[in-house]
């Protein structure tokens, strides 16, 4: 049965190497995906004055998964995020990121590492309000949210064959915020078949990187989970080699971890693995883990050979990258 894959272009770099994306996973699954194209950010405002259009909020509905691009912002403190709101609306509770170096010479050694964290639209709603003296921040931790967040990264550590899921927090100063997210941890898992621990953020990040093989599964909030990601991104080479999914229920969003970089835009040179593995992690969820497995395995084999953009050592332009992987998946298939 044909997937259908809505593909959201975004601004800045997010056309290109979205692009790459959906050459690869074309070219991986052999005619089982259909590519639906929809507006977001502010390519979609110039043509409908909406960040977000109605029309893609019903494209997203309707389809299995989607890709989106980064976008850039407009200046003001009113705008909402369109991506985080189009996942709020999706319901997508838990971000996902892997983490492990592409070859040898990039990034340190040893790093494995699968990080789960709440979205923050949906798990975490943090309300702002302004004053004279300043700002202050409420926050809501919903106990239903937390409880899928924790069954969503125990199926996920699962079907990757992870056996250690650790619990990031700050119960040192948020004790009742913390602490829930905690007990609840130990509720929802304990009986799992997975070893189970928990660490203040200060300690799980100082662990992470003395030693990261010790780390399999970190799961958290957003506030903390986001931190920890940024550091193991840059363990591994950087944000645009690490891979991103925000997945909920039954619908799955998939994006690079950077942002839109306007400056590089039209250029060429912007590394497009990040939106690729972000592909491959798609396909997981579509239900085709061997289109992905070979995505990511021919991903590393190009890492390996050198045909790789400037950010990482190489020459190659993003065109010359995504041809390669492509090359290797025909190869594959001879």
């Amino acid at each position: 049965m044909t997937k259908k894959v809505l593909v959201l272009p975004g601004d800045g770099v997010g056309p290109e190497v979205t692009a790459s994306a959906v050459s690869i996973l074309e070219q991986a699954a052999g005619g089982r995906i259909e590519i639906i194209y929809g507006d977001i950010g502010r390519s979609a405002h110039v043509k409908t004055s909406k960040y977000l259009p109605a029309d893609t909020v019903s494209l997203a509905m309707d389809v299995d998964a989607i890709i989106v691009g980064g976008v850039i912002p407009p200046s003001g403190r009113s705008y909402q995020n369109p991506v985080r709101e189009l996942k709020k609306q999706l319901n997508l509770y838990s971000v996902v990121r892997k983490f492990l170096p592409l070859c040898g010479s990039i990034g340190t050694q040893g790093v494995d590492l699968l990080v789960v964290n709440g979205n923050p639209d949906s798990i975490l709603n943090v309300i702002e309000t302004e004053s004279l003296e300043g700002v202050n921040t409420h926050n809501f931790l919903s106990r239903v949210s937390c409880e899928k967040l924790f069954r969503k990264t125990a199926q996920l550590s699962s079907m990757m064959g992870r056996k250690k899921i650790t619990c990031a927090h700050r119960i040192s100063m948020f004790p009742l915020l913390n602490g829930m997210f905690v007990d609840l941890f130990y509720k929802e898992l304990t009986g799992s078949g997975f070893y189970l621990d928990d660490m203040e953020i200060d300690e799980a990040a100082s662990e992470l990187v003395m030693s990261p093989q010790s780390m399999d599964v970190i799961v958290s909030t957003d506030m903390f989970g986001t931190v920890l990601a940024g550091v193991a991104a840059g363990m591994v080479g950087g944000s645009y080699l690490t891979p991103v999914g925000s997945i909920g229920d039954h619908a799955g969003l998939f994006e690079p971890m950077h942002g839109p970089n306007q400056v590089m835009a039209g250029k060429g040179m912007v590394n497009p693995t990040s939106a690729i593995l972000s592909g491959a992690m798609a396909m997981d969820h579509l239900g085709m883990p061997s289109e992905a497995e070979k995505i990511r395995k021919a991903v590393r084999c190009v890492y390996v050979k050198g045909t790789v953009t400037p950010d990482v050592g190489g020459t190659a332009t993003a065109e010359e990258l995504t041809g390669s992987v492509i090359d290797i998946l025909n190869e594959n298939e001879g």
